[in-house]
């Protein structure tokens, strides 16, 4: 059997003007990456990496410890879901780009809300993990531009775009905590309430492992590892 790594990206820009990029830090746990894969000696046949900026920066700065690697593909199969979308449709009283969806009445603004907040990071978790309960329910699949099944379906349909292009060698791929969390429940066939506690556990630069083979059977060996990220530091560990 061969492996599949699936990595989720460093600490993204929570501050920045640009989420979709990583911050120092962010830098500093894709250079760990690397050094993680390099220890572990992976040579992969396929490195795939979501088309989002900060999946890239990930990549990026793996490769800078770690050159066992064939080909590099993007796919945006591993691209996050629409965190912005999936807010709004459940908090529609935050104008979350700054302006409401039809442009007409005065809202505040989802940025200008957490900035009231005592601890911005808690708050806005408050607000995700209500609109990602109501998102998986698939109650409101209507009010999305991307239901959780159809996100789930295309997770999967990237995992087996992978796997048929290695031609049964490993693989590594640098995505998002979603795909992650909708590859693991395909694996361990769990519920979608039981999927998201998972995913609220995946720290960023975790690295996750699948075995697969030819036949096309994809099993789960491992999750969220981040033993490279405790030995630089308490500070390494970031979950946003």
């Amino acid at each position: 059997m061969a492996s599949i790594y699936l990595i989720r990206h460093g600490q993204a820009g929570f501050n920045k003007l640009d989420y979709d990029q990583l911050s120092d830090l962010g830098h500093q746990q894709g250079e760990l990456i690397g050094h993680s894969l390099n220890g572990r000696a992976v040579e992969a046949n396929l490195v795939v990496h979501g088309a989002m900026r900060r999946h890239r920066e990930t990549m990026q700065g793996a490769q800078k410890g770690w050159h066992a690697y064939g080909p590099v593909v993007e796919h945006a199969g591993f691209n996050e879901f629409d965190s912005d979308d999936v807010i709004a449709a459940a908090h529609p009283e935050f104008s979350i780009k700054g302006l409401s969806k039809t442009g007409i009445g005065q809202k505040i603004t989802l940025g200008a809300y957490l900035a009231k907040q005592k601890e911005p990071k808690k708050a806005f978790q408050v607000l995700f993990a209500s609109a990602i309960e109501r998102w998986s329910s698939g109650q409101h699949d209507e009010d999305y531009i991307e239901s959780w099944n159809q996100f789930t379906a295309r997770c999967r349909q990237g995992l087996f775009d992978a796997i048929e292009q290695a031609k049964g060698k490993d693989i590594v791929v640098f995505t998002s905590g979603g795909p992650i969390t909708a590859i693991a429940q395909y694996c361990l066939g769990l519920d979608n309430e039981h999927a998201f506690k998972l995913n609220w556990s995946l720290v960023n630069g975790g690295i996750t492992q699948l075995l697969y083979n030819q036949q096309g059977k994809v099993s789960l060996a491992s999750c969220n590892e981040q033993e490279h990220l405790i030995r630089a530091g308490k500070k390494s560990l970031t979950y946003r």
